[in-house]
């Protein structure tokens, strides 16, 4: 991960062959490093940006149906990835609840490095470990 120059500069389009990669590449990592807390990816872009959902690892045994089926239409908000023009260099912005909208990281200013890594940082806030 390194800083990001200029992320708010208006940035290419994500090209439609790199958008089914980058949901590959997030479906799989997600499988891979967050089983136990995520039960699938919903990935969905605009212009340059790559948003980042989480649907639900687990329910408590209690929940009824209807409970789980309003939990599955509402995944969890995890980052928007900033396309830079190379698939392997992403800028990160992860959501914040608090004020509803993507912000830089934990103050350190927008990073940047694969989207695997900008998923971990938002997972790691908002699924645990």
């Amino acid at each position: 991960m390194s800083a990001t120059p200029d992320t708010k500069s208006r940035g290419r389009s994500i090209p439609a062959q790199l958008r089914d990669t980058v949901r590959a590449r997030l479906e799989r990592h997600a499988r891979e490093r967050w089983s136990d807390n995520c039960r699938g990816v919903v990935v969905t872009f605009r212009g340059q940006f790559a948003y980042a959902f989480s649907t639900a690892g687990f329910y408590p045994p209690w929940l009824s149906d209807e409970q789980r089926a309003r939990i599955d239409a509402t995944p969890t908000r995890l980052c928007r990835l900033h396309y830079l023009g190379d698939p392997d260099r992403w800028g990160f912005s992860v959501f914040t609840y608090s004020n509803e909208r993507y912000e830089p990281p934990l103050g350190l200013g927008l990073l940047s490095g694969t989207p695997e890594e900008g998923f971990d940082l938002a997972a790691g806030l908002y699924l645990g470990s």
